[in-house]
């Protein structure tokens, strides 16, 4: 089933270029003398700290020094962690050769 399409309706008075040239500049106009929202409110620029950087840089330094002892800590309980695992897996594998041996010498008894 097709589908009618009609063309969005347009106005009777045919635009010259002219016309849409003025309305572009007008629009311009509008924009640039529009420079905030009249519901904004008027903000004060911000006033930057000229030791801004410095004072960055020390809030940084602190972090990190905050966070050496706990990373630290961590990747002791990680190194902890591993090596408890590795031993696992030897009690695994020990074990898995004890039943291994222990079924065999029981079927070659039988």
């Amino acid at each position: 089933m097709p589908i009618n399409r009609t063309p969005p309706p347009s106005s009777s008075v045919p635009m010259s270029s002219d016309d849409t040239s003025q309305t572009r500049a007008i629009d311009a106009m509008d924009r640039t003398t529009k420079l905030h929202c009249v519901t904004a409110p008027d903000i004060p620029s911000l006033t930057l700290n000229p030791k801004i950087m410095s004072y960055m840089s020390e809030m940084f330094s602190v972090y990190t020094n905050k966070q050496v002892k706990p990373f630290k800590d961590l990747q002791t309980i990680v190194s902890s962690i591993k090596e408890q695992i590795n031993k696992l897996k030897k009690c695994v594998d020990n074990t898995s050769c004890k039943y291994d041996e222990f079924w065999i010498d029981t079927v070659q008894e039988t």
